[in-house]
This record gives C-alpha cells, structure tokens and sequence, in this order.
C-alpha cells in the first residue's frame, strides 16, 4: 500500500468543496443582479432621470437586456454547478461504501484512520490489537492528506 492510496479520495473531497464554494458564490451573485434590476419590485418609489447617463458600479439598476443575459448565464452556470457537485457526491459516497468493504487488518486500520478520522489508541481498542501493533501499521502507511 503506498502512500497516495486514498489520494483521489481526498482530492475528491477537495474539488467538491471547491464546486460547493462556486455554486454558492453563483447564487449570491443571481441574488445580487436581482436585487440591482429590481426584479422582486422596488422597495420604496424613487423618480429616476432618465435624461442623466448611467452610472456603473454605484449600486444602481442596469439595463434589463443585459441583466437577463447575466441571469440565464448564471442560471447556467448553476445548473452546471449543481450536476457536477451530485455526481462528485455519488462517486464519493462508491468510494467510501468500497473503502468500508475492505478487507484486511491494514486497509481496516488505514480507512478508520483516514477517512473516519479516529484516533490510532480508539482504533487499537475497537480491533482488539495492541496500541502498538496499531502505530506500526498506521506507520507503515503514511497518509498524505489528512481529514479536515
């Protein structure tokens, strides 16, 4: 067993929190331009002159044709988003449930470290080895990336 054993596992983990962290700057993004188009209705009536130029960045409204543009791109974009981040999940929870169906004293030693996160003396107790015997093969096995 080498070290980068559970490494597309980690990696894995990794990327699904990258997507989960887009998705959720995408929806704050929609919330923004709906909020800047004024599409859930204005909060209190103001005139707007429109005989002024636009002013960009200032908080203002922008123009509906490129509001909605910026939408259904976003929509996409989330809609993407979204997809990706179930079929990572479905593939993370494979590689667990073959990680959990493991057999042998090293994978099981490997796995509750590694991916249940236990500690090697709750891991020696729970298998009925030596506190030792454990270290020695948890040493033998080094992980690279560690559980958050």
């Amino acid at each position: 067993m080498t070290n980068n054993r559970f490494k597309p596992y980690w990696e894995l983990c990794e990327d699904i929190e990258i997507w989960t962290y887009r998705y959720e700057s995408y929806r704050a993004q929609y919330k923004a331009l709906v909020k800047m188009v004024n599409l859930d209705g204005p909060k209190h009536i103001k005139g707007v002159d429109y005989s002024q130029p636009r002013v960009s960045g200032g908080g203002g409204q922008i123009d509906l044709a490129e509001a909605i543009e910026r939408l259904q791109r976003i929509e996409s974009n989330l809609f993407l988003h979204s997809e990706a981040i179930t079929k990572m999940e479905e593939e993370k929870e494979k590689m667990e449930k073959k990680l959990k169906d493991l057999v042998g004293l090293e994978y099981r030693v490997i796995y509750m470290r590694d991916i249940e996160g236990k500690k090697l003396k709750d891991i020696a107790s729970e298998l009925n080895y030596s506190y030792d015997y454990i270290k020695e093969i948890s040493a033998r096995n080094p992980t690279k990336n560690p559980p958050k």
